[in-house]
């Protein structure tokens, strides 16, 4: 049973409700709003890109973050049990309608907890965001809270981010416009992906939404031309751009909407509908039985919900997947009658050559006492639009019995001929018995979003000191909008060629979000280049939801780095000093191991220690080392080393020596010897040994030398 339960008793319901408004009044007379950022007029702005700035004020209670505008609010949990999960309801709402104002759109909004999110990797599921102890995620496995609910100001979104492993996630949520209404009354559900793990992962989300509409808590679902009232489920390649919900046409309280393509929406792989239990209960694919209505699974009350599952899919190292979703209210515009006529579709498309068809939706229902005959709606377009799909402008229903509602799903084009808003198209709808309606509607045309690509030359490679300079390697790209309209979900991706890696952190792929017409982002990449010897590549791509992809390809020629164990004097000495020289690894990033010997004079020299070097420290922690048996007789510390579980991948230092000269004058030759090296590969590549000459002359100078050393 849920907790609470939508439909307890009404006493008690609204003692709850009473005594949360008196905490959160005497919380707010006490503290007052905490409001983020600040500017000018002391409110938030949220919106992205084209879409309107919209004035949002950001409140925190003891356990909410609220984010609202005069349209609608969105809360998200940041109390100790089930942080994180969000909850939507309408403000001001729509301002053309009465009716729907201060009514959920999903429950719980004054303590977000059934609507939640999964992550699936490698088969495993885990639930986002805090461990709860109630039905909707209870059983599920969770990851580490990184950082909890709080305001990002550059994304201007409540951001949490939470690790399953090496698997990083990122929740943000934000308010921007309706596509079908036009105001910022949508809530923005944004989760990226992100890889940190040095091999791919098999990754997949779902994201339940517990619809609520007003006190309705099982309205019919109205996708396309179905109203869905039974359990049900909708693949990718049928779904329209949007659906919405309603109990009535004749009085809707809350007009509900799903956005599924357009902006950055991401059309899921699965849209489930059905009740909120089965999803409760199982945390990837709902159990679903046909005919089945929206009653909760063990109990007696309606209570549906939409659930948006993304199949999984491979992220490789250092890559990132995106998703994204819409959830508010919804644009229907209706005039009343005894055909009752509402009809949706979007504010604004955009023209393009390869443009997708947009939805008109309309939805008649007799309001009358007695049965419509011969019902038929027509859909009038204006030249600079026409009909793309294959219903007919003029559709025959036939006989509307009272109360009965029918929905018709028309898919239209621009020519590109007209652009700007343009003249209204209308739906009629006629029977021969009751007076015929019509509703009119319009929608603004938008020329094409363009994106230009430009790279900087990246610096030529050099080596320098045994290593590869400039590293990190950068690759900087600036993509502008040169179009008209905004590009949605732009994302920018660097493909790398052999001997090209990403920098420790660095992502491959990055979602940069929207641009507005002639505005420009700048990306750079961070690379460690190998000293291999070839001429490799590195390829930009950037691309979005509204335009074609633009792709940049260099080449990079990658000098070589001689495979080496050397020494290396850490610092200019005199006679007399302590010289401290490392033992280093260079260019063999295969090694797991190794043991050896170092020669010294110790008629000239004394050593005084030999400390660990870092290829001997595993993830943070120290590995088996030995610093050796020192012989100052025979001048050889014998063997130095030890071993290691994986590769470092890097250069790196094996030991250092700390080394007491003498005064007398004299030359001694430092170098190691019998070296045994242990590797991930079966056979080392060839490799040179460096040693030094010292040499003490009578002034107390030192001359130290680089030699090669035969093995």
């Amino acid at each position: 049973m849920k907790i609470l339960s939508k439909n307890k008793k009404k006493w008690f319901f609204c003692l709850l409700i009473g005594l949360a408004i008196l905490t959160i009044a005497v919380t707010l007379q006490a503290q007052g709003p905490m409001v983020y950022p600040t500017g000018s007029d002391g409110e938030a702005t949220v919106g992205t890109g084209s879409q309107a700035t919209v004035p949002a004020s950001l409140y925190r209670d003891p356990e909410r973050l609220i984010l609202e505008n005069e349209f609608i609010a969105v809360a998200v949990n940041n109390s100790t049990d089930a942080t994180g999960r969000f909850g939507v309801k309408v403000t001001g709402g729509d301002p053309l309608r009465t009716g729907d104002e201060e009514k959920p759109l999903i429950y719980g909004y004054e303590m977000p907890w059934t609507s939640f999110t999964t992550i699936r990797i490698d088969g495993q599921n885990y639930i986002f965001g805090g461990k709860t102890r109630r039905r909707s995620g209870g059983t599920g496995e969770y990851g580490t809270i990184v950082s909890g609910p709080s305001w990002d100001s550059t994304t201007e979104s409540i951001t949490m981010t939470c690790r399953y492993g090496a698997v990083e996630v990122i929740q943000e949520i934000s308010i921007v416009e309706s596509t079908t209404t036009g105001y910022p009354d949508t809530a923005k559900i944004k989760y990226s992906i992100v890889n940190r793990d040095q091999i791919p992962h098999e990754i997949g989300l779902r994201v339940v939404v517990d619809t609520m509409l007003g006190e309705n808590d099982g309205a019919p679902f109205r996708i396309g031309e179905t109203a869905v009232q039974t359990d049900a489920v909708f693949d990718r390649e049928r779904l329209p751009e949007f659906w919405q919900a309603f109990d009535t046409l004749t009085d809707p309280k809350v007009i509900a909407q799903g956005t599924l393509k357009g902006r950055e929406a991401t059309p899921p792989d699965l849209l489930f509908f059905t009740n909120w239990g089965s999803v409760a209960d199982h945390h990837w694919e709902p159990p679903l039985v046909p005919d089945r209505d929206f009653t909760r699974a063990g109990e007696f009350e309606l209570d549906s919900a939409a659930v948006y599952l993304w199949q999984p899919v491979t992220i490789p190292a250092a890559g990132s997947k995106t998703y994204v979703l819409y959830y508010g209210l919804g644009g229907v515009t209706v005039v009343p009658g005894q055909l009752q006529l509402g009809v949706s579709s979007p504010a604004q498309v955009v023209y393009s050559d390869e443009v997708e068809p947009f939805s008109v939706v309309a939805y008649i229902q007799n309001t009358g006492v007695a049965p419509a005959m011969s019902v038929r709606a027509r859909l009038n377009l204006p030249p600079a639009l026409r009909i793309a799909g294959e219903r007919p402008i003029d559709v025959y229903i036939g006989k509307l019995d009272p109360g009965e509602v029918t929905q018709l799903h028309w898919q239209v084009k621009p020519t590109g001929t007209v652009f700007g808003t343009l003249a209204p198209f209308s739906v009629v709808a006629s029977a021969i018995n009751v007076p015929e309606n019509k509703v009119e509607r319009s929608v603004r045309v938008l020329k094409p979003a363009e994106l230009t690509l430009k790279v900087s030359p990246p610096p030529g490679l050099k080596v320098v000191d045994e290593q590869l300079t400039p590293v990190p390697y950068p690759v900087t790209a600036v993509i502008k909008n040169t179009g008209e309209s905004e590009a949605y979900g732009v994302i920018g991706s660097l493909q790398l060629g052999e001997g090209m890696q990403p920098a420790p952190k660095e992502i491959l792929h990055r979602y940069i979000g929207n641009l507005k017409a002639g505005e420009e982002y700048q990306l750079t990449w961070y690379l460690l280049p190998e000293g291999i010897g070839k001429r490799s590549y590195f390829g930009v791509q950037f691309e979005s939801n509204s335009t074609k992809p633009v792709m940049y390809i260099a080449g990079v020629q990658l000098p070589y780095l001689v495979p080496k164990i050397r020494l290396v004097p850490l610092k200019p000495v005199q006679a007399g000093e302590l010289l401290p020289v490392e033992v280093r690894v260079e260019n063999l990033p295969m090694l797991t191991g190794a043991v050896f010997d170092f020669t010294y004079n110790p008629e000239l020299m004394e050593i005084i220690r030999v400390s660990r070097g870092l290829f001997f420290v595993e993830d943070q922690k120290t590995v088996p080392w030995q610093p050796g048996t020192i012989d100052s007789n025979t001048g050889v510390i014998a063997q130095i080393g030890g071993q290691r579980q994986t590769a470092p991948m890097v250069s790196s230092t094996l030991a250092t020596v700390y080394i007491q000269l003498g005064k007398e004058s004299g030359e001694a030759v430092l170098k190691p010897t019998a070296l045994t090296l242990q590797s991930t590969v079966a056979k080392i590549p060839y490799y040179q040994v460096e040693g030094l000459k010292i040499t003490i002359n009578e002034q107390g100078g030192v001359r130290i030398d680089t030699i090669k050393v035969d093995q």
